[in-house]
């Protein structure tokens, strides 16, 4: 018998609060201008998930985009302040997640101090318990797994032994990277039509665009490692 789940791991943006909407609606706006005859939605979509420095340079690797380091420190304000003002959780998640019998914590690309906020602002933080990983933290960011293994590390616990959720093609490829378990999520207000197939090709087990489910995915995954 294999030994079963033992904690869950959750991203922030785009799993708990419905924030990746919000960025991508200010990104497009804000980098009209400066990328000229471009699909500019078609430039942001896949990258969001990273950071926003790797995001902007992996956008300039492929286009003719040039920001000085004020103007990206702009940026990452109007982005902030918005998805700040914005905020609204995923619907049903603090219940789902509350439903979840197993310790949780969050692992974010997004600046600690702005994950800690929003999860107090929504009324997350007591299902954490202040278990929050962040990249500017840690000194990694996805896709790398270092972010998911300072969380596996912290609860003491090996990597298999953990369950993720995870929205983006750069989230799930750092879970699977750790060693870990990774349910798609694709419920968000900015996911577009073939994300459940892009997660799974990048190594989600499985795809679910509804919270309530989450807690009967756990506990199937739990039921079947048990076996």
């Amino acid at each position: 018998m294999s030994q079963t789940f033992t904690h869950l791991i959750s991203d922030c943006d785009g799993v708990l609060l419905d924030t990746e909407a919000i960025a991508f609606e200010v990104l497009q706006r804000e980098l009209a201008t400066s990328l000229p005859g471009i699909d500019v939605a078609a430039a942001i979509l896949p990258r969001l998930g990273l950071t926003l420095d790797a995001l902007l340079a992996d956008i300039a690797r492929h286009h003719p985009l040039s920001m000085s380091a004020s103007d990206i420190e702009q940026l990452r304000d109007t982005v902030e302040g918005e998805v700040a003002e914005r905020l609204q959780l995923i619907p049903g998640v603090a219940a789902a997640m509350a439903a979840v019998p197993l310790p949780r914590a969050v692992v974010s690309n997004s600046a600690g101090h702005r994950v800690r906020a929003a999860l107090n602002k929504t009324g997350l933080t007591p299902l954490f318990e202040n278990r929050v990983f962040c990249a500017d933290e840690v000194g990694a960011a996805k896709p790398d797994p270092a972010l998911y293994l300072a969380a596996s590390q912290a609860f003491g616990v090996a990597p298999q032994h953990c369950l993720v959720v995870e929205d983006s093609v750069t989230g799930v490829r750092a879970a699977v990277a750790a060693g870990m378990t990774v349910l798609g999520f694709t419920g968000a207000g900015h996911v577009a039509d073939g994300q459940a197939d892009k997660l799974l090709a990048c190594g989600a087990c499985t795809t679910f665009d509804d919270m309530q489910r989450l807690p009967q995915l756990v506990a199937l995954l739990c039921q079947h490692h048990q076996q």
